[in-house]
Formats: C-alpha cells, structure tokens, sequence
C-alpha cells in the first residue's frame, strides 16, 4: 500500500471516529439542574425562559388530555415549583410539584422537581425530562420535541395505567428543546430591565458615597458634612431642579435663575 492510500485509510478512520462521536454526544449529558442537561461541547437543553416565574406558575395550566377517556386537567412548570390552586385551599400541588393533575377527588402532585431526570430515548431519537411522585407509583414523562416556533406548546397524552405505576406523558414543543436552542436568561428569573436598573443604582449610589466619603476623610482630611463628597453640588441640586422644572414650564422664555437670585 503506497503513501497516498495509507493517508486516505487513515482519513476515513477520523472521519468515522469523529462522526461516531458526535452521535455519542447527542444521547449523553450531563444534568446541571431540574431543566438544564449539558453537553461534553457546551451546549445545553435550557427550558428556564419556558419556565413561568413562581409567582405567575404554573406555565401550563390546567390542559385537557388527547386521551378522552382521561377527563383529568394538568398543570406543569419546568425548573420552579408553585403552588396550585393559587388560592392554597388544596395544598396536595403546593411543595416541589413540577406536574400536577386536578381531577374531581382534587390536584394531586404526580410529579416533583427535585425528582426530575433527564434521559434518551433511543427508539424515538428524543429527550425525555421525567418526573416521580414521592412513593413512585406516578410517572411524569415530558418527551422535548424540538421546534423552530417561538411560542411554547405543552400537547397533554394522558394517563396509562400500568401494573406498577400510572404514565403520565405529555410533550413539549419549544425552541428551548433543542440542543443549544436556549440560553440561561441573563436577568435573574422574575426581574425586570426596570428592576434590573434599579439595583445598579443603588449599587452604584453606595460605592460613590463610600469612596467619596474615604477619600475626603483620609485624604483630604474633612469632617462632619464636608465628608459628603461634592456637598456644594447636593446643596445646589433641589435649585437645580427647581430651574430645570420652571424651564419645561415656560418653554425657556423666563429667565428663573435671574429671579431666584
């Protein structure tokens, strides 16, 4: 065998090699929390921006099952728990509940956060994120399907009854399901750009009265209010405001500094 036909060999070789990895990849990762799986690459499974906020939880609420003979109404939130009713007078969907199914005897938890799991099914080529209820005898498979759709849709199979437990299965369709489809949501979960803005001031408030207050105390050597830094400005601002206000008023045809002085 010559020189070019040993390079070729052992090009196929990497590229098998390489292509065989890959398809491992896909079927392994590692679970970083109750919605997030992360792979060897990087990427993630992500669903926190389908996630609702503790507060407006569940995300989906209350669907009707495809499964007519299941008169049952389900209730799911990926990644946070909630409470379900809101109103808290049936507490059996108020404490690590990720799945909840109302039916005429009550809500009852059939499926808890902390018990989420993350797995691959080989004969669907899918991701499942699956959730027990505390004895086990309740099973919550959320098959991820993966879509180009913005808008998240949960499609609720039903109840199957088995010999050892109840099935519960259910499919999500989000963009948030793919590998690498979602990124962890820069704000914290539940603040505003608003919210967001005003932590940055105060933070940015109590830096500038530390540091000023350091500088004209060991520095400069001031005392009492003199520590205030840039006190003239702060004395002046409420005039400053007052001008400002009054030129808006009057569109600038009054000349308020001359008459406040």
């Amino acid at each position: 065998m010559g020189l070019k036909e040993t390079m070729a060999v052992i090009l196929v070789i990497f590229v098998l090699l390489g292509f065989s990895s890959a398809l491992v990849v896909n079927d392994s990762c590692k679970q970083m929390s109750t919605c997030r799986c992360q792979f060897d690459g990087g990427l993630e499974i992500n669903l926190m921006k389908v996630a609702a906020d503790p507060l407006d939880a569940p995300r989906f609420k209350e669907l009707t099952a495809s499964n007519k003979s299941d008169t049952s109404l389900y209730s799911y939130n990926p990644c946070y728990s909630y409470v379900f009713p809101p109103d808290g007078q049936e507490m059996s969907c108020g404490k690590d509940v990720a799945v909840c199914q109302s039916s005429t005897s009550g809500p009852i938890n059939i499926g808890k956060q902390s018990f989420a799991k993350f797995h691959f099914d080989n004969s669907t080529d899918q991701w499942i994120l699956s959730y027990y209820n505390d004895i086990g005898d309740r099973l919550s498979n959320v098959i991820l399907q993966c879509t180009d759709n913005d808008i998240d849709v949960l499609e609720v199979f039903g109840e199957t009854k088995g010999q050892h437990r109840s099935v519960f299965n259910m499919t999500l369709k989000s963009k948030c399901a793919c590998i690498g489809g979602c990124l962890t949501p820069i704000l914290p979960h539940g603040m505003s750009v608003g919210s967001l803005f005003l932590l940055l001031l105060l933070i940015f408030i109590c830096v500038y009265l530390t540091v000023g207050y350091l500088y004209r105390r060991f520095v400069i050597g001031a005392r009492g209010i003199e520590l205030l830094p840039h006190l003239s400005f702060w004395m002046d601002f409420p005039y400053l405001v007052q001008d400002g206000f009054f030129f808006l008023l009057y569109c600038g045809r009054r000349d308020v500094t001359y008459e406040r002085i």
